[in-house]
């Protein structure tokens, strides 16, 4: 199974930028955000390999893979992995709609 490219939707990388600067300005520190960060991105490298890493959601397309209180969801693509949005769990389930439709 040859890799694929990783590529982010403008939303995902908007929201998780988001996400990050929320904790930064709640824990007045950029420590658990750049800790968070990095956990995040290899779990994304590791999508690379095995792109069947996460699970199957109610939408064909859509894949899904839990960290934590993170879910990182994708679209596996011919030649690409489509990051859809990596979403806190603890928000409002109905905004999700807006990123995987």
């Amino acid at each position: 199974m040859a890799k694929k490219r990783i590529v982010w939707t403008k939303e995902a990388r908007l929201d998780f930028k988001a996400t990050l600067q929320f904790y930064n300005e709640r824990d007045e520190s950029s420590d658990y955000s750049r800790k968070l960060a990095n956990e995040i991105f290899q779990i994304i490298e590791k999508l690379q390999d095995n792109f069947f890493l996460g699970r199957q959601t109610s939408d064909a397309d859509i894949r899904v893979l839990v960290k934590g209180t993170f879910s990182i969801f994708y679209e596996i693509k011919e030649e690409e992995i489509l990051i859809l949005v990596i979403w806190d769990t603890r928000r409002n389930p109905d905004e999700l709609k807006k990123y995987l439709t």
